[in-house]
């Protein structure tokens, strides 16, 4: 029983000096968000008047930056931030990275004004997010083959009114269109699984569902995967 617990405690000491999160800053702020959201805020938005409720730094694995950023998520939100801004992610060795974030109580006023500078009508594609290894995805848009690896990105732009077909998996796999609209929010995915919203795209279907074919088409929550944009390297 006594080595049980032993294993149970460095286990959990492990975990908790994997995920450190430190606060560079914090301002007691008296106003609480109506919902719980953590929008992203673009370099062009003006933030002179918002009220800076913490800058934060989340230091782990390189293995799941999704949870770095999550950490930063929870914490400040207990704290009132709705929304942040991307300030730094660095490597400190070849396993456990460092991101921060500064993050900020907004109004819908800031949210409308920040809308119109987030990028529209583009899908990015984003390989896996452990840093610490390689590994090789493909998949076709309109019929043309790509890859992507770990830690990078691909760019594609909609023209409006153009259908974009993408395919993971081949015949038995999944595909996914996508429209080019007046103002449509970029798209943001990946084929592990990176920041789900909790479902992958149905085959054949542009709703979200369930997933039971060989391949899989995964939806990137959009400003996870703006943050994203800062952290991954874009592939050319």
């Amino acid at each position: 029983m006594k080595k049980i617990f032993t294993l149970f405690v460095l286990i959990t000491s492990c975990y908790l000096y994997s995920q450190k999160i430190e606060f560079i800053t914090k301002n007691d702020t008296l106003e609480k968000p109506e919902y719980q959201q953590f929008i992203y805020l673009c370099e062009a938005t003006d933030l002179t008047t918002l009220k800076l409720v913490a800058k934060v730094k989340s230091t782990g694995s390189l293995n799941n930056i999704a949870l770095l950023f999550e950490n930063l998520k929870n914490e400040t939100q207990k704290l009132g931030a709705n929304a942040f801004r991307f300030e730094n992610f660095k490597k400190i060795d070849t396993e456990n990275g460092e991101l921060v974030l500064s993050t900020y109580f907004c109004n819908d006023d800031t949210f409308d004004r920040n809308f119109e500078n987030i990028p529209k009508n583009k899908i990015y594609i984003f390989g896996n997010q452990n840093l610490t290894e390689q590994k090789i995805q493909s998949y076709k848009v309109n019929g043309n083959k790509y890859e992507i690896t770990n830690g990078m990105y691909k760019e594609f732009q909609v023209q409006i009114g153009e259908e974009i077909k993408i395919n993971k998996g081949g015949f038995a796999g999944v595909t996914l269109w996508i429209t080019g609209e007046e103002n449509n929010s970029a798209s943001f995915l990946s084929f592990s699984g990176i920041g789900l919203d909790g479902a992958l795209y149905n085959p054949g279907s542009n709703a979200v569902g369930m997933n039971i074919s060989t391949g899989g088409i995964s939806k990137i929550e959009p400003n996870f995967g703006l943050a994203l944009l800062k952290i991954f390297e874009q592939q050319k």
